[in-house]
């Protein structure tokens, strides 16, 4: 079976050298600073030997939360692109089904996106290593990373397909969605925020929410941003279907012609 194309077009772009790699060092440099202020101040032996677990892994893994569905929001909106990457305007007019376009999307993000949880790897060890914790908490909290980044993009893309032509109104929206959805969301659904799931999660001895007591929090936040993506991806496909047959119907000379030549 051939390898869709783009997940191969992410794997060549990781490798090579761009303002994708530019723009989430500046996001690295932000999530070293937090692990700087979280530092335990009175020392690494105080800190373990006090009662009271140093927050630098919780405040880490906030910052990650953060910064990654930023930097995918700002990806499906085709802010940020990597190497050589085409845009989905561009990938309608493929001689692909939009089905395997918007597979191939997918598994594409997902793959970026646990690339840069491992270019954050080094500072997420570090901080485990001052905070202690569970190995399998840590582990919920990145799958959350995922899967919240995964909706992200996807918001990203249905308002770049829906706004593609006026950038202006795209950066402001995509920004605003960050600002009013990360948030106040979250003080209204705790179970919807990450930053709630990396507080309860990581040894602080908050209780999680009756509606899901049953449930580990991280396996109920993964199977919430599950559906919610689901249901971004087939607004996604339905705006891809619109945008080709736009295309279509506009030059009339087929649906290959970018990808010719």
């Amino acid at each position: 079976m051939r390898a869709n194309p783009l997940v191969t077009e992410v794997l060549i772009g990781l490798n090579r050298p761009g303002k994708a790699q530019l723009d989430y060092l500046g996001l690295l440099l932000l999530q070293a600073l937090v692990v700087f202020l979280w530092w335990p101040k009175d020392g690494i032996a105080q800190a373990l030997q006090s009662q009271h677990t140093p927050r630098t892994l919780v405040a880490l893994v906030m910052a990650v939360g953060v910064t990654t569905a930023y930097f995918a929001l700002r990806a499906g909106a085709e802010e940020i692109a990597l190497p050589g990457q085409r845009g989905l305007r561009e990938w309608a007019r493929a001689p692909l089904p939009a089905g395997s376009i918007l597979s191939g999307y997918i598994v594409g993000q997902l793959v970026h996106s646990l690339h840069l949880v491992a270019l954050s790897s080094p500072l997420l060890l570090t901080a485990f290593t001052v905070s202690g914790g569970e190995w399998t908490a840590l582990g919920w909290c990145l799958a959350a990373v995922l899967a919240q980044a995964l909706f992200y993009r996807l918001c990203g893309a249905i308002t770049h397909l829906i706004l593609g032509q006026h950038r202006g109104v795209v950066t402001g929206t995509i920004r605003t969605i960050m600002v009013v959805v990360y948030v106040p969301v979250g003080l209204f659904a705790p179970v919807t925020s990450h930053l709630a799931l990396a507080y309860r999660t990581l040894g602080e001895d908050v209780p999680p929410p009756p509606a899901i007591a049953a449930m580990p929090d991280g396996l109920a936040f993964v199977l919430i941003y599950a559906g919610l993506s689901a249901a971004a991806a087939l607004a996604v496909h339905r705006l891809l279907l619109r945008e080709r047959g736009v295309a279509n119907n506009s030059d009339g000379t087929g649906i290959g012609k970018a990808f010719t030549g």
